[in-house]
């Protein structure tokens, strides 16, 4: 009996041998059984193969499995002819790193935005995202838009926000370090003077944290800077109304009554005690360092009850 060869590709014989294997591997194992539970057994295996074989392939398949196995009770009478094998088809050219993005391009635009938002911010994290800074503009809410007079038609630019918060920034830092310094000199165990960190440092935790709020700090350099031009305003007047209290004549007078160390006829007159008593007092004025540090005192008390009072 007489076969044509068909001609199968390297993949296509390896599949084919491996076929052929397991028909004779269920053909010796069901050699007891009867004839037609071999059948059986051997077309569920042919129908499970076919299944998944291409149904252009299907018939060049069987033709080669028929050159493999005997057909209706006839066995080849000489052997079969070596199956011919084609060379393999040559594997296509490389597509270029052009193709690839115009390929993945055309894919992503069929995408969802969940997954497109995905896969930007991936080529993101490559460096595969070029973003010019300088033109990049964000949106600001209207109450910072009212409150710099931005018309609703400006567009903010990225770029001039992070320029304005560096200044900002600094200018703040070193405003909050110089009240501390002048009130370090005013009052140098003032509770005002107890903080957990510099503004810079709970600046950079806010940008960096969600849980550090920045207001906390905010309240607390603008309630010391406020307090201290208060100071200046007003902390004068305290230090008037103490000197009054202690070194009017009227004041002294009443000291030196309530002492009850005048007399009638003997000792010292009212006067002369008023006088002694004035140069007593005056010791604490005696120097310029004296009367700074009183002046001092007293504008460092009034910070403290204007910073405690608007809390």
């Amino acid at each position: 009996m007489s076969h044509t060869q068909t001609t199968l590709t390297d993949e296509e014989y390896a599949s084919l041998e491996q076929w052929a294997a397991r028909l004779r591997l269920i053909q010796t194992d069901a050699a007891t059984l009867s004839a037609e539970k071999r059948r059986e057994y051997l077309g569920e295996e042919m129908e499970r193969n076919l299944k998944n074989t291409p149904p252009a392939n299907r018939k060049r398949y069987l033709q080669a499995m028929l050159q493999r196995f005997p057909v209706a009770g006839q066995v080849a009478t000489s052997a079969s002819a070596p199956i011919p094998v084609l060379a393999p088809a040559a594997a296509p050219a490389p597509s270029s790193p052009r193709d690839l993005l115009d390929r993945f391009l055309e894919a992503a635009a069929q995408l969802p935005e969940e997954t497109r938002n995905e896969f930007s911010k991936r080529l993101y994290d490559a460096g595969l995202v070029w973003v010019d800074r300088d033109s990049l503009v964000i949106d600001v809410s209207d109450e910072l838009r009212k409150t710099l007079g931005i018309t609703p038609t400006d567009q903010v630019r990225l770029s001039r926000v992070v320029e304005m918060a560096i200044v900002l920034a600094d200018i703040f830092a070193r405003l909050d370090q110089t009240a501390m310094t002048a009130m370090r000199d005013l009052s140098p165990k003032s509770s005002l003077l107890r903080r957990s960190q510099d503004f810079r440092a709970a600046a950079a935790r806010f940008l960096v944290t969600d849980s550090d709020p920045l207001e906390p700090q905010v309240k607390a350099i603008a309630g010391l800077l406020g307090g201290l031009i208060a100071a200046i305003l007003g902390g004068g007047r305290d230090f008037g109304r103490d000197l009054v209290e202690r070194l009017s004549p009227g004041a002294i007078e009443m000291v030196v009554t309530d002492e009850g160390k005048s007399g009638k006829f003997f000792g010292k007159n009212k006067k002369e005690l008023c006088w002694e008593k004035y140069l007593e007092l005056a010791e604490d004025f005696a120097t310029a360092d004296h009367v700074d540090r009183k002046i001092k005192d007293c504008l460092g008390a009034f910070v403290e009850k204007r910073v405690m009072s608007s809390r």
